[in-house]
């Protein structure tokens, strides 16, 4: 297990050479290097892929399933906001988490203000999880990485 204080803060944008926090967007084409760079700064990479979802409901289950967590936060909005912010009991070895979005495209086109409250949970759910320096054992680098077709980076 890494002890979470072993591990200086770091924000995912300065590992990757990207602007942005949290929520952070690049070129799918990139995809593989920069995943690769994830893994090298410590971060564990889950994958999840909306290629043929046009709905966030859809979109939040997905999510909620990569990620591990409860079924309910999968249906609900506040029980994914929750579940995000118990990481540490559904990764408790795992103190850097890049949650790897791909094929973003159809709810984005298809269900902008779903798209939108999605993207509000996740990155609420970054800034909740890290409580101090890494001394509570309960923090956890949390943040989205998103593979878009065509993404200037």
């Amino acid at each position: 297990m890494t002890d979470p204080a072993a591990l200086p803060w770091t924000c995912l944008a300065d590992e990757l050479g990207l602007e942005g926090s949290r929520m952070l967007f690049a070129d799918a084409g990139r995809a593989d290097e920069l995943l690769a760079l994830c893994r090298d700064a410590g971060y564990t990479v889950v994958g999840v892929d909306t290629e043929t979802m046009d709905d966030f409901r859809a979109a939040q289950a997905a999510v909620a399933s990569a990620l591990r967590l409860p079924p309910s936060a999968g249906r609900n909005l506040d029980a994914l906001a929750d579940s995000l912010g118990d990481l540490a009991r559904y990764w408790p070895h795992t103190p850097r988490i890049v949650l790897a979005w791909t094929h973003p495209e159809g709810l984005v086109l298809n269900d902008q203000h779903g798209w939108f409250r999605l993207v509000e949970v996740l990155a609420d759910g970054s800034d909740r999880l890290w409580r101090g320096a890494g001394a509570d054992p309960d923090d956890r680098l949390f943040e989205t990485l998103v593979f878009v077709d065509g993404c200037p980076t």
